[in-house]
């Protein structure tokens, strides 16, 4: 079961519970991922979240370990980086017929340094750490924000674009598209290490997946009025840029 199947008030309450995380350290990290196009789209990243996934410099991560540690977040260690997690614990109400899955949730947040490996590849895509914007996320049970640091929405669309192909990172490429310079994204694909191999590779799954009325992104882009046949045009656009400059 993914996210966006479990009742409204825990999918709240499990994106309320992770803010409230993160907020211990937002002046610590990158937010890169769904909650960054959450903050830089609003109220037009119509779909919710679960991980939050960031990036820091590698002296960072002691810090970040010794906040999160004592919120008692459990740590898993890898190649890419630091994963910590918990045991979701719900404060809405919970149906018999939820229990299981509610039961195997975790909160989870996953940070690395700033350049994010393909992992069929040997391709990456680097952030930086230096060049951010700060925007705010609205909790969505209390009237307070959290102030994050997140890259530019080009280099976000950019990074989307080559990643592997689910509903996520096919509808948060949608909206981001959508106010996106696409000049600057096609120059940001460029630049990083031949994205460019990455993004023609996966632009044709992309737009197929679009097009499937059964598809979960199909029907988040109906839901949030984006026009699927101009976004499939943009895409062909930026597909066709990096092509003639693989000649």
């Amino acid at each position: 079961m993914n996210l966006e199947e479990f009742p409204e008030p825990i999918k709240k309450d499990i994106e309320d519970q992770s803010l409230s995380i993160l907020e211990y350290i937002a002046d610590d990290i990158i937010v890169i991922g769904g909650w960054a196009v959450r903050a830089l789209t609003g109220d037009k990243h119509g779909r919710y979240t679960l991980d939050i996934d960031g990036v820091t410099k590698q002296k960072n991560m002691k810090k970040v370990e010794s906040v999160l540690g004592p919120l008692g977040m459990d740590v898993r260690k890898s190649e890419w980086g630091i994963q910590f997690y918990q045991r979701y614990k719900p404060q809405a109400k919970v149906t018999k017929d939820m229990q299981k899955e509610i039961e195997t949730l975790e909160l989870r947040i996953e940070i690395s340094g700033p350049r994010i490996k393909e992992s069929q590849t040997h391709h990456y895509f680097e952030f930086s750490l230096t060049d951010f914007l700060e925007r705010e996320i609205q909790y969505h049970m209390k009237n307070e924000k959290v102030k994050i640091r997140v890259p530019s929405v080009e280099h976000m669309a950019a990074v989307k674009l080559g990643l592997p192909v689910d509903y996520k990172n096919n509808f948060d490429s949608q909206v981001l598209l959508e106010i996106c310079n696409l000049e600057k994204v096609v120059e940001i694909i460029k630049l990083n290490d031949d994205w460019s191999e990455m993004v023609i590779r996966r632009i044709p799954k992309l737009i197929g997946r679009l097009n499937d009325k059964n598809r979960l992104e199909h029907i988040l882009a109906i839901n949030n009025d984006i026009n699927i046949k101009e976004h499939i045009k943009t895409m062909k656009y930026i597909e066709d840029k990096l092509k003639s400059k693989c000649l």
